[in-house]
């Protein structure tokens, strides 16, 4: 009976702890680059910032490309756009 109070008792501090309130967030957004490199470095970083303003940490492995395309217009300084997503794991 020890036994069976004392699980119940961890489970409910566990329950209640920090941790279990954790939530992750998909935060999706869209830049603009030179090329393709840039592109995407540009729309990770600012998923990133938009992460850490959040105050959670940013899972930079499950950075995904959703869309990219080229402008054909050659007279435009940052011809290729991107949009990307990413996880961020939020306190």
């Amino acid at each position: 009976m020890k036994k069976l109070h004392t699980a119940v008792l961890v489970g409910c501090l566990l329950g209640m702890s920090s941790l279990a309130y954790a939530e992750v967030a998909n935060l999706t957004n869209s830049a603009d680059g030179a090329n393709r490199d840039a592109g995407i470095a540009a729309v990770k970083k600012k998923l990133q910032e938009a992460c850490t303003d959040r105050k959670g940490t940013p899972d930079a492995d499950s950075f995904e490309v959703v869309f990219e395309k080229t402008s054909e217009n050659p007279n435009v300084p940052k011809p290729y756009y991107v949009d990307g997503k990413m996880k961020c794991d939020l306190p």
